[in-house]
C-alpha cells in the first residue's frame, strides 16, 4: 500500500517539473531568439537553437553557492536587458528608421510622456509609466523563478544529468542549427553604445569650426538684401508623400497646380530633395540641423549643440539686419533652448492667440499659424525685411481630424475652425488602418494652405524656402524608406533664384527622380554661399535698416 501510494504522488511531481522546466526553457529560448526588427518576427526565428541557454544551464547546475548566485543574478539581469533593448530597437526601428540608443533616447523619455499626456491626457501618461515599472518587475519576477527551476533540480540532486545535457546541447555549436546571435546582439549594442560616447568628444570639436568665417562680413547674405526670407518645416512631409501614399497622385496634382498658381502671379519656383537627420519624428533636430551646418541626429548632439557658442543661420541673418522670427504652435511650455538661436521674437501656442478647438495632438491648424504670423510680423509698414523659421503641424500624427481651408478674412481668432474640420470619431483618429490615407490628406492641406498663402500675401520681396522635416513613421512610409524630403524655393525676383540655382535644381514645385539630394546639413552653405557675393564681386552697399515700427502683438 506505502509503494502505491508513494507512486501516485510521484507521477504528478514528475510531470510538474518536467512541465515547470519546459515553460522556464521555452520563455528563455524565445527572449534569446525574438529579433530587435519588427519584419523579422515570425516561426522561422526558432529554427536555430540559442547555445547561450546550455551554456547558462551548465553554470547555473554546476557552480554551488556565492558563485552560482552571482551567475542567476548575471543571467536575469542579462535576458531581462535583452529584452528590453529587443523591444526598444523594435520600436525605435518601427517609428523612426533607426536603432536604439539609450545614450540619447532615454533623454528623450519627457517629451514623450509630454506628447502622449497632449494628445490622450494625464491618464494615459500614468498608465505608461505605471505599465512599464510594472512589466520590468514581472519580467524580473519571471526570470528569478525560471532560474531557479534550474537551480532547484540541481540542488535536488540532478546536477550531473544537467550539466551532462546542457554540454551535450552545445554540440549544435557544430551544425547549421545553433547560434550565439544573442551574444552578438550584446555585443553589438555595446559596441553601437561605445560609439556613442565616443561621438560626443568629436562633435565637440565641429562645434568650434565655422567653415564660413571667412565669407566677408559687410557683405554676408547681401544677396537677399531687402527681402522677406521664409524658412517653412511641413510637418512630415517626406519623399513617400510623392512616391508612396495611397493618395500621392493628389499630392502631385496638388504641386502642379501650386507651380501654375504662382507662375500666374509672377513668382517661379525650384525643386530638390534633402536627406533629413530623423525619421518619423523629433522634428527640432532637422530644425537645428539646418541652421546649423551640422548633423544633429540625435538628442545628445543637440544638447552638445545648445551649450556651443556655435553661429547658425538665424544669428547670420540677424547680424545682417534681418527681424529674426520662430513661429513654433506646438511648443505649449517654457523653451529655454531658443535662446541658443538668437531669435529677435519668438512665437509659441500662446503667443498666437488661437481660439478654436485643437485638432488632437495638434494645438492650431496651418492656416491660422500663418494668418497670425502675417498679422504680427509682415503687415506691418516701416519694418525690417523678416527672416522667419516657421513651423505647420497639422501634418503630425495622429492626421485627424484634418482642417478646411476658409477664407483669409474668415480666419480671425480661430473659433472658426472649430467646426471648419473634417468630422471623425474618436475610434478612427487612432486607427492606424486610416493613417496613410489621413496623413496624405493633411500633407495636401499644408500644400494648399501655403499655396493660398503666398499667392495672397506674398510680393515682390518675398522668398519662401519649404521643406519636409522627415519622412512620416515607416507604417506609412514604408519598411527602409529614405530619409529624403522635399525641398521647395520661391521667389518673384529671378535673381534670387539664379544665385541658389546652378542648374542642378528641377523647375517648378515637383521634385522628380533625376532632381538633386543633398544632406540637410549642407543647407546654410548653400544659402550663405549662394547669396554672398565674393570679394571681387561687386555687392550693393549696405543700407541701414529702416526705423521698426512695433508689430501689433510684439513687445
Amino acid at each position: 500500500m506505502k509503494s502505491r501510494r508513494f507512486a501516485r504522488r510521484t507521477e504528478p511531481s514528475l510531470l510538474n517539473d518536467a512541465l515547470r522546466w519546459c515553460v522556464a526553457l521555452a520563455l528563455m529560448v524565445v527572449i534569446l531568439v525574438i529579433p530587435d526588427h519588427i519584419d523579422y518576427l515570425g516561426l522561422g526565428i526558432f529554427q536555430r537553437a540559442p547555445l547561450e541557454l546550455p551554456v547558462a544551464v551548465f553554470l547555473l547546475a554546476v557552480l554551488q553557492g556565492w558563485p552560482r548566485r552571482l551567475v542567476r543574478v548575471a543571467v536575469i539581469l542579462l535576458l531581462a536587458l535583452i529584452l528590453i533593448f529587443k523591444l526598444a530597437n523594435m520600436a525605435v526601428f518601427f517609428g523612426f528608421d533607426r536603432p536604439f540608443n539609450p545614450m540619447v533616447d532615454l533623454l528623450m523619455a519627457p517629451v514623450a510622456l509630454d506628447t502622449l499626456a497632449k494628445s490622450r491626457g494625464l491618464w494615459a501618461e500614468g498608465l505608461v509609466l505605471a505599465g512599464i515599472a510594472l512589466v520590468i518587475v514581472l519580467l524580473i519576477g519571471v526570470l528569478t523563478w525560471a532560474t531557479g527551476v534550474i537551480v532547484k533540480s540541481a540542488e535536488g540532486g540532478a546536477r550531473t544529468p544537467i550539466a551532462v545535457l546542457a554540454l551535450a546541447a552545445l554540440g549544435f555549436f557544430f551544425t547549421p542549427y545553433g547560434t550565439f546571435a544573442a551574444s552578438a546582439f550584446v555585443r553589438d549594442e555595446t559596441v553601437f553604445v561605445a560609439r556613442s560616447a565616443a561621438d560626443a568628444p568629436k562633435f565637440r570639436v565641429q562645434l568650434q569650426q565655422d567653415p564660413f568665417s571667412g565669407l566677408p562680413v559687410e557683405n554676408r547674405l547681401a544677396g537677399l538684401k531687402g527681402k522677406d526670407v521664409l524658412l517653412v518645416f511641413v510637418e512630415s512631409y517626406g519623399r513617400s508623400a510623392l512616391d508612396r501614399s495611397p493618395l500621392a497622385g493628389r499630392i502631385k496634382d496638388t504641386l502642379q497646380h501650386f507651380d501654375a498658381a504662382l507662375r500666374e502671379k509672377g513668382f517661379s519656383a525650384r525643386s530638390a530633395w534633402v536627406k533629413s537627420p530623423t525619421f518619423g519624428g523629433e522634428s527640432y533636430l532637422a530644425h537645428s540641423t539646418l541652421v546649423s551646418g551640422l548633423w544633429i541626429e540625435n538628442q545628445q548632439r543637440y544638447t552638445q549643440l545648445l551649450g556651443s557658442s556655435t553661429r547658425t543661420l538665424i544669428r547670420d541673418f540677424g547680424d545682417a539686419g534681418w527681424r529674426t522670427v520662430t513661429v513654433m504652435p506646438e511648443i505649449t511650455m517654457p523653451w529655454p533652448e531658443a535662446d541658443f538661436f538668437h531669435f529677435s521674437k519668438i512665437y509659441a501656442a500662446p503667443d498666437l492667440g488661437y481660439k478654436g478647438e485643437p485638432f488632437e495632438y495638434i494645438t492650431m491648424p496651418d492656416q491660422f499659424t500663418l494668418s497670425a504670423f502675417q498679422a504680427r510680423e509682415l503687415a506691418a509698414v516701416d519694418r525690417p525685411p523678416v527672416m522667419a523659421e516657421i513651423a505647420l503641424v497639422t501634418s503630425h500624427l495622429p492626421w485627424a481630424p484634418i482642417p478646411k481651408l476658409v477664407p483669409w478674412d474668415e480666419v480671425g481668432d480661430g473659433t472658426i475652425f472649430t467646426t471648419a474640420r473634417t468630422l471623425v470619431g474618436k475610434e478612427e483618429i487612432w486607427d492606424a488602418k486610416k493613417f496613410p490615407e489621413h496623413y496624405a490628406l493633411t500633407i495636401d492641406y499644408a500644400l494648399q494652405t501655403l499655396m493660398s498663402f503666398v499667392t495672397t500675401y506674398a510680393d515682390d520681396n518675398t522668398v519662401l524656402i519649404i521643406l519636409g522635416d522627415h519622412q512620416p513613421i515607416s507604417l506609412v512610409a514604408g519598411e527602409g524608406a529614405s530619409h529624403e524630403v522635399p525641398i521647395h524655393m520661391i521667389a518673384k525676383d529671378p535673381a534670387v533664384l539664379a544665385a541658389i540655382d546652378d542648374g542642378a535644381w528641377t523647375a517648378g514645385m515637383l521634385p522628380n527622380t533625376s532632381s538633386p539630394s543633398w544632406p540637410m546639413d549642407a543647407l546654410r552653405g548653400h544659402i550663405l554661399e549662394g547669396f554672398t557675393p565674393k570679394p571681387d564681386e561687386a555687392a550693393p552697399a549696405a543700407e541701414p535698416a529702416p526705423a521698426t515700427t512695433p508689430p501689433p502683438g510684439t513687445p
